[in-house]
């Protein structure tokens, strides 16, 4: 009997009394219609006898299904999509498969790089996170399996998205619950759906109780997105302010430390993702949870189901308001 090392297809097809392309049609995948099920399962059991092992590079080569997964987010350093890529993995891993990170931030091209390896068999299918309707319309058309991660248009594809609307909803009346009245926002400077339904449902329930909020917008740079929280505070009197990211709150305590503004003494502030950083924090921050892990594990599910044929997915995640030390009552 052939060593482990040394089985080769040709050794499984002779073994079993088959065709070496029966044997490759049963181990590419595409065995369905062209291979009986009591010869698939002759041909799988003798494989598993000679402890034959297929070569995932070359079955990709002569048609077979390729065994990665493209991930492409906004920014791969931000803390928060290193979770998406965690749960991601995780999915990904059960169906004996991988995720290839692509980061969309640092690449005019990259929808149209990720076509080219697609259209190369480089990856199975592609979770597409947070992208403009265009960008979705032409990866829609221009791929046969994607998922699209909170953007506003998934083109009759599959989509899971966040609850923003709800979250909104708990962080106005945690705060109003509070005594606040004159509360600010620390606008993301990123022209992304994401940002712009949180300023829309920010808006709409502080005017559902009279207030209107003051504004600024700050890039994720932490040294900019400092200098830009000093001059806010110095220019307005608001006593709360919420901010698309944890990020701009950790900036926004660097610049009250400046200022000698306390938190929540002087100032209450909460954040949005909910990432570690919001913990590290003294006082911890209060923060909007997003269930990044879980939403990597439901996009790369929900691509498994569209490559396996299903009717497209969708689902909306509930959001969570983990409140902690950076909120308090309004100052009198």
């Amino acid at each position: 009997m052939p060593s482990r090392r040394s089985v080769t297809s040709v050794d499984v097809a002779r073994a079993a009394g088959v065709s070496q392309t029966t044997v490759s049609l049963v181990f590419s995948g595409r065995a369905a219609g062209r291979v009986s099920d009591r010869t698939r399962a002759l041909v799988e059991s003798t494989a598993a006898a000679l402890g034959y092992v297929p070569n995932a590079p070359a079955r990709v080569l002569r048609g077979g299904r390729p065994q990665v997964l493209a991930l492409a987010v906004p920014d791969v350093s931000n803390p928060y999509f290193a979770r998406v890529l965690l749960g991601a993995e995780q999915a990904a891993r059960s169906a004996d498969m991988a995720v290839l990170l692509v980061d969309t931030g640092s690449d005019d091209d990259w929808a149209g790089r990720l076509v080219s390896m697609s259209k190369v068999g480089m990856f199975a299918g592609a979770v597409v996170y947070a992208e403009a309707a265009p960008v979705t319309a032409r990866l829609a058309a221009d791929l046969d399996h994607v998922v699209f991660v909170e953007c506003p248009d998934p083109a009759g594809r599959s989509a899971v998205d966040i609850d923003i609307a709800a979250a909104l909803r708990d962080v106005v009346a945690h705060l109003h619950d509070l005594g606040h009245r004159r509360i600010g926002h620390a606008q993301a400077a990123a022209r992304r759906r994401t940002f712009q339904l949180r300023q829309r449902f920010l808006t709409s329930e502080l005017r559902r109780h009279g207030l209107t909020p003051a504004r600024y917008r700050s890039p994720f740079d932490i040294d900019e997105a400092t200098l830009l929280a000093a001059r806010f505070l110095r220019r307005t009197d608001v006593t709360a302010i919420f901010c698309d990211d944890d990020i701009l709150v950790a900036a926004l305590y660097r610049a009250c430390s400046r200022l000698h503004v306390a938190i929540p003494g002087d100032l209450s502030l909460i954040g949005f993702n909910d990432v570690d950083l919001a913990r590290y924090l003294s006082p911890e921050a209060t923060s909007v949870a997003i269930p990044a892990e879980s939403l990597g594990r439901m996009a790369v599910e929900a691509l498994l189901s569209d490559i396996a044929g299903e009717p497209p997915t969708r689902v909306t995640a509930p959001l969570t308001l983990n409140v902690r030390g950076s909120t308090g009552p309004a100052p009198n």
